[in-house]
């Protein structure tokens, strides 16, 4: 029987094998269609005396990794308008596919090879068996705190029963994925297997699985919660200085907190009631600006950042000569990406003469400058080329590749065949000379040295973005708010410095920013360009 999501068939031992394979994506993810497919999956096994037991596995190269871009954006969008019995029932439909499944007494084994991430690893939590490949690229987590948000089908209650409070809450407050062998140890998973053996392994299991009730179901059951003693007053103070959690991380992130109350407030519940209090909980921090914010910067807007990549040439296309500093790391990323290297002596005018630091002889008619840290603020560091691409440091949220274009159809077009061999986590393009990410990180840094608060360096940097908004050198405001929370210069919680000021709104941000200029009135301009952008804000620019 095959449905849109999911291919099933029913052996002669009635295992029925499940596989997960979306239709048009490299990648499995939950989106509400996926979400149908996995309700008439557990319908049909409920429903079908032949089936005794089921393996879940994936038909691409991952298992199953997180949420679906559009039903993130959708639960966003509705969080500003939903009452919250609306969004319990919107938000919990996953919870409640996965608790009939949990609770079905025929059992489900997950047979995971490769990614199992966010929703993916939640599915497998309520499975019965988790049985992995022993291929290297497994990994298994829950990422949702990097986005703002806390692991809502679940998540926040299996994991820490299954490995132990402490370890359940570092994961959950960390967000790192663990690897087969450390997901063995804690107890995440059963059975590391050979590739070749997994579901062969998966199926055994699943048939020696004689009672497929887990242990948080059995009547009066209780969990040992450690040195957290999260049964006593003073659990939300013992986790945070057990894993080191700081009172500004605290205060400025509130997805750290909902993931403690969810942990602490349901270890002594019921399962049932515990899920219904951790949906309670993710809905009031899915209303909150900041999981918004988080979002938007460092999901939506920074995929589709990434989209103009898609205007690249083909590898094959073209040949790349790099000419001036030894850059050998840019040219293992070009050759990775299957693009031919012309010896930089013997280039000629058609290929694409890739100048690093900006500098070098050349006869390629096509010049790209390739440009790191410094070397963006440089004048005529990119003199003579069609485009640059200059790359940010990595930040805890990845990296940023600049594509700075003024003109060169063929440069531009080159500078992001360049940008994507990087593969960055997020792109800005911006037109003129220089690029603007580097100038915004001077800013910041000078914010920094001389004394102002948070909200004053967001404010600089601002300035900064506000000046080339008006100037034409970016035109996408939600790119350029989602690099400079990627890059690093300005925190996540606050989405970005366009998206910072429109929240503060004319009144409270003329405020602000009136206390910084009398701190350090030499990073501010004199113009009023939070004037001029609420003026054009009111006109519908």
């Amino acid at each position: 029987m095959t449905d849109q999501n999911i291919e099933t068939s029913l052996g002669k031992d009635g295992v029925l094998m499940a596989r997960i394979d979306m239709p048009g994506r490299t990648m499995n993810v939950f989106s509400l269609d996926m979400m149908d497919s996995l309700e008439r999956l557990v319908d049909r096994v409920l429903g079908d005396e032949r089936v005794v037991a089921v393996v879940l596995a994936s038909g691409k190269g991952a298992f199953l990794a997180g949420a679906d871009l559009a039903m993130i954006r959708m639960f966003t969008e509705r969080a500003m308008t939903d009452s919250h019995a609306q969004l319990v029932e919107l938000c919990g439909r996953l919870g409640r596919i996965f608790r009939r499944l949990e609770r079905s007494p025929k059992p489900f084994v997950a047979a995971v090879d490769g990614l199992a991430l966010g929703g993916g690893l939640e599915l497998c939590l309520a499975c019965h068996g988790r049985v992995v490949s022993d291929r290297r690229g497994v990994l298994l987590g829950l990422p949702e705190i990097k986005l703002g948000l806390l692991p809502g089908a679940g998540g926040t209650q299996r994991l820490p029963r299954m490995v132990g409070a402490r370890l359940g809450l570092e994961m959950l407050l960390r967000g790192e994925p663990l690897k087969a062998a450390a997901a063995l140890e804690c107890g995440v998973v059963d059975e590391i297997a050979p590739v070749e053996r997994l579901l062969e392994r998966a199926k055994a299991r699943a048939l020696a699985l004689c009672d497929a009730r887990k242990v948080w179901d059995t009547e009066g059951v209780t969990f040992d919660s450690g040195a957290l003693a999260l049964d006593q007053d003073g659990a939300h103070a013992r986790i945070a200085q057990i894993l080191d959690l700081s009172p500004a991380l605290l205060a400025h992130y509130p997805a750290y907190r909902a993931i403690m109350d969810c942990v602490v407030q349901g270890w002594t519940m019921p399962m049932d009631a515990a899920l219904a209090n951790e949906m309670d909980i993710f809905v009031g921090l899915i209303q909150d600006p900041v999981a918004g914010n988080m979002v938007r910067s460092l999901f939506l807007d920074r995929q589709r950042s990434l989209k103009v990549l898609d205007g690249a040439p083909d590898a094959g296309a073209v040949r790349v000569a790099l000419v001036g500093d030894d850059c050998p790391e840019l040219g293992k990323a070009l050759a990775a990406s299957g693009v031919e290297l012309a010896d930089a002596n013997v280039s000629g005018r058609r290929d694409i003469a890739v100048l690093v630091g900006g500098r070098g002889e050349t006869q390629a008619a096509t010049r790209v400058a390739y440009l790191k840290g410094s070397q963006g603020l440089t004048d005529g560091a990119a003199s003579g080329c069609g485009a640059s691409v200059w790359v940010a440091e990595r930040s805890p949220h990845g990296r940023v590749v600049e594509v700075v274009s003024n003109g060169d159809a063929l440069a531009h077009a080159a500078a992001l065949l360049i940008a994507r061999s990087l593969r960055p986590d997020g792109v800005l393009v911006s037109f003129g000379r220089e690029p603007l990410i580097p100038q915004l990180a001077v800013r910041a840094h000078e914010a920094c040295a001389r004394g102002l608060d948070e909200d004053g360096q967001i404010l600089v940097v601002l300035e900064g973005a506000l000046e080339a908004l008006a100037e034409g050198r970016v035109s996408d405001e939600a790119v350029l708010d989602s690099a400079a929370v990627v890059a690093g210069l300005v925190p996540a919680y606050c989405g970005g410095p366009i998206a910072f000021l429109r929240q503060l709104g004319e009144s409270e941000a003329a405020a602000r920013l009136e206390r910084a200029r009398a701190c350090a009135p030499e990073l501010f301009g004199a113009g009023d360009r939070l004037g001029e952008f609420f003026l054009a804000v009111r006109h519908g620019a």
